[in-house]
C-alpha cells in the first residue's frame, strides 16, 4: 500500500485505495502505455523468423521425406490419405504444441511483462499464426483420411 494510501478506508470491494483516491478502474491510461517499439521490433523478427522457419521446414518434410511432387495436382498433396503416423504429422503437432505454448506464454506476459500489451501482443499473434495453421492442415489430413484419397 503506498503511504499516500495509508488511513483511508478500503474500497466497497474491500481493495486498497490506490495512491490519488480513484479505483483503479476510474484512471485513464495514454494510448502508448504498456508498449516499446524495441520490443514490437523483436516480436516481428521472432515471428517472422519462426513462421519462415515452420513453413519452410513443412514443405521440407512434405517433398523430402515424404515423397510428395513440387506441384500437386488434386486438393492436397497425394501422402495426406496415407492412414498411418508420417514425420510430417509428428512436425505438425509440435508446431502445434509450440503455438499453443505461445498462447499460454501471451496469457504470462500480458499480467508480469514490463510492456503488457507489446508482449502479450506478440505472442499472442505468433501463437495464434503456428496453432492455427498448423490445427488447419492436420484437420484437412484427418479428412483426407477419413475420404481415403
Amino acid at each position: 500500500m503506498s503511504p499516500q494510501a495509508k488511513g483511508r478506508p478500503p474500497q466497497a470491494d474491500g481493495r486498497p485505495p490506490q495512491a490519488d483516491g480513484r479505483p483503479i478502474e476510474g484512471r485513464e491510461i495514454g494510448p502508448d502505455a504498456g508498449t516499446s517499439p524495441v520490443r514490437e521490433r523483436r516480436w516481428g523478427l521472432i515471428g517472422g523468423t519462426l513462421g519462415s522457419l515452420y513453413g519452410l521446414g513443412s514443405a521440407l518434410i512434405a517433398i523430402v521425406v515424404e515423397g510428395a511432387p513440387w506441384w500437386p495436382t488434386g486438393t492436397y498433396p497425394p501422402f495426406f490419405a496415407t492412414p498411418r503416423l508420417l514425420v510430417f504429422d509428428v512436425y505438425m503437432v509440435s508446431a502445434l504444441a509450440t503455438g499453443v505454448g505461445f498462447l499460454v506464454a501471451a496469457l504470462v506476459l500480458a499480467r508480469v511483462s514490463r510492456y503488457p500489451r507489446t508482449d502479450a501482443s506478440g505472442a499472442l499473434v505468433t501463437g495464434l499464426v503456428l496453432a492455427l495453421t498448423s490445427g488447419a492442415i492436420l484437420f484437412t489430413r484427418l479428412l483426407a483420411v477419413i475420404r481415403g484419397g
